[in-house]
């Protein structure tokens, strides 16, 4: 992970709290991957480690309902914080990490693939909503997409989850 960005929005709008750092992997990432984020290897030098952010990024998530664009970025994010909790436990406590314990969470891409939008991308599930793409590859950008893809696509989330009686979405940890 090289950049986590989380953004509040209501009815597709951002409601102006939002959460965005580059994050220092610690590790080498390939030009081709900073390349998509569009920052190097240089500038991510002195950023902090997700050691350092977690505690900000779980309290931005905590009790919400959170929209990601892909499983992928989720497994990410659930794979640093199991790293981090391991590392601040005492060996004999379990270091499991449940992000599903902490928010409502979902993936913009399964849901568009459950309700068959056309195309698995961002971009072609933005021209399916007549939605402006990101205009850069950041994850802020990206974020913002998102916030503003799914109102546009909760009716037909609606529709499915009529049509099979299955929920797709929770709004807090409650439901």
């Amino acid at each position: 992970m090289v950049e986590i960005a989380c953004v509040e929005m209501r009815d597709g709008v951002a409601t102006g709290e939002s959460l965005h750092r580059y994050v220092n992997p610690g590790v080498g990432v390939s030009d081709e991957i900073l390349g998509d984020v569009g920052i190097s290897s240089a500038e991510l030098a002195d950023k902090p480690p997700f050691a350092e952010l977690g505690p900000y990024v779980c309290d931005f998530l905590r009790g919400r309902a959170v929209i990601a664009y892909d499983l992928d970025q989720v497994s990410v994010l659930e794979r640093e914080f199991t790293a981090l909790v391991a590392r601040l436990l005492p060996p004999w406590k379990s270091g499991n990490w449940d992000l599903d314990a902490q928010c409502s969470l979902q993936s913009l891409s399964m849901l568009a693939r459950l309700i068959e939008v056309p195309g698995e991308e961002l971009g072609e599930i933005c021209a399916h909503y007549n939605i402006e793409p990101p205009r850069s590859p950041g994850a802020l950008d990206e974020a913002m997409c998102v916030g503003a893809v799914y109102p546009v696509m909760e009716p037909d989330i609606l529709a499915w989850e009529r049509e099979y009686g299955e929920g797709l979405i929770t709004t807090s940890l409650d439901e």
